[in-house]
């Protein structure tokens, strides 16, 4: 076969693989796309070393649409939006009333944002620390001569800021304007062969601008409850309810607008944008004037400013009430025809959490924003004084919502800690480890307690002594593991020989550690539950103070004195560092990720979730990369095949950009099912669709599209999903993985049964099962003097595996038998071999 025969269209992965490195070539040249979006052809043909056949290679680098410097840092600061629109993608099925309630969860993400930040510019910089003079003059002098009214118009800068930032992430999209004439989703979940599912939803501009218009009501609220403080010549409250009402019947319009999700051609989201402004602006400009003069000089505290406390406490209420109704909701689903459908799969391609995964991540997002909310108010509160419960206490009064919820993250970084150990020795299937993990935690536990109690010295130095004792009896335990031992023959009988040979105990070592990939879902919901737990916990005690009349002006004495106590305090100063460093973290990796291509593949893989899906559950996350990464990869394939008239295009996926594969050809095969609209406009012609869809073919290595997308999101890449697809592309299908990766797995078996060896060279060879091969790592273990050493290679460096060519090659074979062609004179005659 000529190379110009057959295409290997390579699509990177998370880390984001530079087009030198996937093609093998300092120099490759570039044929197609843009510079975010670009295709580079090597200078030399690939050659399958067994068969000899020969391709050409293309690499498709789509890495600089989730690369980026501050921006990018940014955007995991905001990760809690993210990933609550990722939990729209993992419902059972079309769930339009689990849907809403993932919208409005994420319209009180947005406002706790916005509330955090107005809380600490206007509640605690401006009234309590400006407002009294030691703290002025202590920590913020500039303010000194300035009347009330005017810091209180200051205060509005920050959360303006976070607004306006909230408003430009939003609006920012990958997607050029789609070709030919919008049509509407096919179906009402929309799918991945569905091109409209893959542009800018016309329902996502509507979401956006309610979440603004809700975030500036909140802060014109805020501002309009500042009017019934207590200070000389106080308005009538009717003035302050007044203009409470008037931005309630804003906000029930942008509540509406999220709970219906309308249609940007149905709606005028921009009116009920600037109608927010407008009334954001009213509001801040009466509370300046009425406040203007109000007393700056106070020589202790201050009464803080009234409705701050009220409007941190709904908000966290209305978030722990939101996630009890969506489970409610996906209790429903997962017992309707469709969930019972997915559940009574084999269990080891069932959803994940028993169906409960919106459920899940929806906790986990809720519990990163109350955190990140909190941490906000106490580091602020702890830079210009000491936080307390209630007014007449010495320091600055911090809203019990703040101060539980920092106490909770305490809670949450001593408890996830201790359940670390017992969970990963459980995840790489050493129960007895994981028992003996488990007294240690429950023995460390202990010993915190004992630290806050007047017990003896020596009862927390016994308990800490013996969690010490059982985690060293763990640990000694987990290295000596009879599973060890079953994962060190299996190693020995790909390498034959002595079993006690170098290399043979790392290789197995790896082998186990990559195991652990099939339940990573346990870490992430260990998590969820107790964050879950905690935010029950703060929402109940807000919707305690909302509904008891007696806590709405302060909160009970008992838990006022609790939360002022050594142990309360140490956990909310805890809690607080914790949130505080997880916040630079994020920062931090924001901008290495762009810098560090190791640590681009530490994070890589929660970036590309959250950024692959359209965002219909919140507007305002990362661009979504995955329609325009989708739709360039198809256009090519189509190019490539009808245009240049290549026999064969072989897709081929690393990672994350096995799914891109995926997705192309769930909608290259759905083009050339849809006839061509009347005005002929349309993304691809449904017979170009036809004629590339029967020459194309499928390569997926270190793919996680079994073992965590079939199961994280049934509805769209089940393996009812997958088994459609290698239904139809039989032999054009194979999948490509290693034992000691990771990350990726088997796609199409599992388990694993061999069926024959895939040889590259006599010592160079994979176990093929059905159209999956399993790639030895290393390639071999005892030196060769005529080879050079074959490094672990995990989930990276796919290509330089020679049996990798071969694979390539079968799928070619497959797509388009290989030509034999002989010249007698001027006369070709080219046959199938």
């Amino acid at each position: 076969m000529r190379p110009e025969d057959v295409v290997e269209l390579r699509v990177h992965g998370v880390s984001g693989t530079p087009p030198e490195a996937m093609l093998g070539d300092p120099f490759p040249t570039p044929v197609a796309g843009d510079d975010v979006a670009r295709f580079l052809r090597a200078g030399k043909p690939a050659r399958a070393l067994s068969s000899g056949r020969t391709r050409t290679v293309e690499a498709f680098h789509w890495g600089r649409f989730t690369s980026g410097g501050a921006s990018r840092a940014l955007w995991l600061v905001l990760i809690p939006f993210a990933i609550l629109n990722l939990a729209r993608y993992t419902l059972l099925g079309a769930g339009r009333f689990a849907e809403a309630v993932l919208r409005l969860l994420g319209l009180v993400l947005t406002c706790m944002l916005v509330t955090a930040t107005a809380y600490a510019s206007l509640e605690l910089l401006v009234r309590q620390c400006a407002g009294t003079a030691a703290c002025r003059s202590e920590h913020l002098g500039f303010f000194d001569g300035w009347p009330f009214g005017a810091m209180l118009l200051v205060g509005m800068v920050p959360p303006g800021l976070v607004i306006t930032v909230l408003w430009w992430f939003g609006r920012q999209t990958f997607l050029y304007e789609p070709k030919g004439t919008h049509h509407a989703w096919e179906t009402r979940t929309g799918s991945l062969g569905d091109y409209a599912f893959w542009h800018t939803s016309p329902r996502t501009p509507v979401l956006r601008d309610a979440h603004v218009a809700a975030a500036c009501v909140v802060v014109g609220v805020l501002y309009a409850g500042a009017l019934r403080t207590e200070q000389p010549d106080r308005p009538s409250d009717l003035v302050s309810w007044t203009v409470v009402g008037l931005g309630a019947l804003v906000l029930a319009w942008a509540v509406g607008c999220v709970v219906m999700s309308p249609d940007r051609r149905k709606v005028n989201s921009r009116a009920l944008k600037w109608a927010s402004v407008a009334y954001l602006l009213l509001a801040a400009g009466l509370a300046t004037a009425v406040l203007w003069q109000a007393p700056t000089g106070a020589t202790g505290s201050v009464t803080p400013l009234a409705g701050f406390e009220a409007v941190t406490n709904v908000l966290a209420a209305s978030a722990m009430l939101l996630l009890v109704v969506l489970l409610g909701a996906c209790v429903r689903m997962r017992h309707s025809a469709r969930g019972v459908e997915l559940m009574v799969a084999d269990k080891r391609f069932r959803p994940m959490w028993h169906g409960y995964a919106a459920v899940v991540i929806a906790a986990v997002a809720t519990t990163l924003a109350v955190g990140f909310s909190g941490g906000l108010a106490y580091r602020v509160v702890d830079w210009v004084g000491d936080p307390v419960p209630e007014a007449g206490r010495q320091g600055l009064v911090l809203s019990t919502s703040y101060l539980v919820g920092a106490g909770l993250w305490g809670v949450l970084a001593i408890a996830f800690p201790l359940l670390v150990a017992p969970i990963v020795a459980a995840m790489v299937r050493q129960v007895s480890s994981a028992l003996v993990f488990a007294a240690g935690s429950v023995a460390a536990a202990v010993a915190v307690a004992l630290r806050w109690t007047a017990m003896p010295g020596w009862a927390f130095w016994a308990a800490a002594v013996a969690a010490g004792v059982l985690y060293a009896v763990g640990a000694v335990s987990c290295v000596r593991h009879a599973n060890g031992v079953a994962v060190r023959d299996g190693v020995v009988a790909d390498y034959p020989g002595r079993a006690d040979r170098p290399g043979i105990g790392k290789v197995a070592l790896n082998q186990r550690l990559a195991s652990a990939k099939y339940r990573y879902h346990w870490l992430l919901g260990a998590v969820a539950l107790l964050g879950g737990v905690l935010v029950a916990a703060g929402g109940g005690l807000a919707l305690a103070r909302l509904a008891h009349p007696a806590w709405r002006a302060a909160p009970p004495p008992g838990l006022a004195d609790w939360l002022s106590t050594v142990p309360a305090q140490e956990l909310g100063a805890l809690g607080s560092l914790v949130v505080s460093g997880l916040v630079l973290v994020l920062l931090l990796l924001g901008v290495r990720t762009w810098q560090s291509p190791r640590m681009r593949t530490a994070v890589g893989i929660v970036w590309d979730l959250v950024a692959f899906w359209p965002r219909l559950a919140h507007p305002i996350c990362p661009p979504p990369y995955g329609g325009r990464a989708t739709i360039e990869l198809t256009s090519r394939a189509v190019r490539l095949a009808g245009h240049h008239d290549v026999g064969a295009v072989v897709l081929s996926g690393h990672s994350q950009g096995s799914v891109v594969c995926f997705a192309a050809l769930s909608l290259l095969r759905r083009e050339s099912e849809r006839p061509d609209p009347a005005d002929g406009e349309r993304y691809i012609r449904q017979a170009d669709a036809v004629a590339a869809l029967r020459r194309v073919g499928l390569v997926t290595y270190g793919s996680q599209l079994q073992w965590a997308y079939s199961r994280l999101f049934p509805h769209y890449l089940g393996h009812a999903e997958l088994v459609r697809l290698r239904d139809e592309l039989g032999d054009r299908w194979w999948n490509v993985h290693r034992s000691t990766d990771p990350l990726g797995g088997p796609v199409q078996v599992w388990p694993e049964t061999a069926e024959e060896r895939v040889f590259a060279d006599p010592k160079l060879w994979g176990v093929r099962c059905g159209n999956d091969v399993r790639l030895r790592d290393p390639e071999f273990l005892d030196p060769d003097p005529d080879m050079v050493a074959s490094p672990l290679r995990g989930h990276s460096d796919y290509y330089d595996d020679p049996v990798f060519d071969e694979v390539v090659a079968r799928v070619a074979d497959a797509v388009a038998p290989s030509r034999t062609t002989v010249v007698i004179g001027d006369l070709s005659l080219s046959g199938g071999s």
